[in-house]
This record gives structure tokens, sequence and C-alpha cells, in this order.
């Protein structure tokens, strides 16, 4: 008689992190965690290639901004990489965070930035844009609050979200 593998549950509250900051920042394409690492991976998508001169400046602007950040909010150790990937006429932005020293302000910032930096380039699922309202703050309040249960209960499992035709899935890998 063969066995069922028994699989052991996944942690919630890293499911619902990387959901809620899927539907709050439809500019981010997928996220995920490493668990061995102990690190959240932000992904954006360009629809172009950008110029490797222009993908410096970004990166200088990006790594400028976020060290002011962590100076202002006296944040110490903080553990930042960053590296692109193009497949065809499309740019994958990746920004490597360790789960310690990330927070919501901070992956707002990086959101605005490359909203503000790459403009329509940025692609975003369609259903995934709705109305900024008084909702935003409470989301954010929501989503401080789960980084933080995440950050006592570290995810044990390599789990990724991402969107795909208006809907947002996460897959434990």
């Amino acid at each position: 008689m063969q066995r069922l593998k028994q699989e052991k549950p996944v942690n919630m509250d890293g499911v619902n992190l990387l959901v809620s900051l899927l539907l709050r920042y439809p500019e981010i394409g997928t996220i995920s965690f490493d668990p061995e690492t102990d690190t959240l991976k932000l992904t954006f998508t360009l629809d172009k290639v950008v110029l490797s001169d222009e993908f410096e400046k970004f990166k200088k602007l990006l790594v400028s901004s976020i060290s002011a950040y962590h100076y202002l909010e006296k944040i110490e150790d903080a553990e930042i990489a960053i590296s692109t990937e193009v497949h065809e006429n499309t740019l994958f932005l990746h920004i490597l965070r360790d789960m310690d020293t990330v927070s919501q302000d901070e992956i707002k910032l990086i959101s605005e930035l490359m909203n503000e930096h790459f403009g329509d380039a940025v692609i975003k699922d369609s259903a995934s844009i709705s109305a900024e309202g008084d909702n935003d703050s409470i989301q954010e309040e929501l989503i401080d609050h789960m980084l933080g249960n995440v950050k006592l209960n570290h995810v044990s499992e390599h789990i990724i979200g991402l969107w795909e035709e208006g809907r947002v899935l996460v897959f434990n890998k």
C-alpha cells in the first residue's frame, strides 16, 4: 500500500501578505519569499528593454532613495540586490530584500519610483488597477501588520505570488 505524502501547512500570513502586496501595488508583477535566505523578491515587468545607461541611472536613484529612507528610519545592515533579466522585448527588474529590515513604506517607495521613472512601460494587470481612495491607508495598515507577523513567524516554505488574467495566484514551490 502506497502512503500519501503529507504536506506541511503553508504559513497563511505569508500567503496573505503576498496577495495584499500584489493587490495594493499592481506594478509588482511577482513577489516571492525564499526561506533559505530569508529574503523577499519583488519583480517588476517592463514592456521595453531599458538601455544599460538608463538602467544604471535608475539603479543609482533607487539605491540612493532606499539608503536615504534607511538613514531616516535608522535601519542598519539592510541587504538589497538589484538585477535584470531580458526576454525578447521584456525586461524583468528583480529587487531582493532581507525580511528583517524590509518595510511596507520601502515597498511603496520602490513602486512609486518605478511608476515615476518608467510610467506606462511598467506592466500591470488591468484587473488590478482600482480607484485609489480611503482603502489605501487601511490596506497599508494591514500589510504592516502581516509583515510584522511574517517577521516573527518566518515563512518556512518558498512561496510565490503573481498576477494572471486578473487574478492573484500564490504557489508553494
